[in-house]
């Protein structure tokens, strides 16, 4: 349940997520690639909205697995 409701938040706030990845992609071109804006649209998520229902250690071991990606 929780899976769905990060991607119907993704595409709720769909507007908000992608101005900051496109600022993402302008302010560091070197160390990103536009092939995993989706990705980054999911981390900005969870951070910004919904950070409070995960613990820290959840949401650190999400996002190093998306490192080994």
């Amino acid at each position: 349940m929780f899976i769905k409701q990060i991607f119907f938040g993704i595409i709720e706030k769909k507007p908000i997520l992608k101005s900051v990845t496109d600022c993402l992609f302008e302010s560091r071109p070197s160390s990103t690639e536009r092939k995993d804006e989706i990705l980054f649209q999911i981390f900005v998520y969870m951070t910004l909205f919904r950070l409070n229902e995960l613990s820290l250690d959840d949401y650190k071991s999400l996002v190093l697995v998306s490192y080994i990606l």
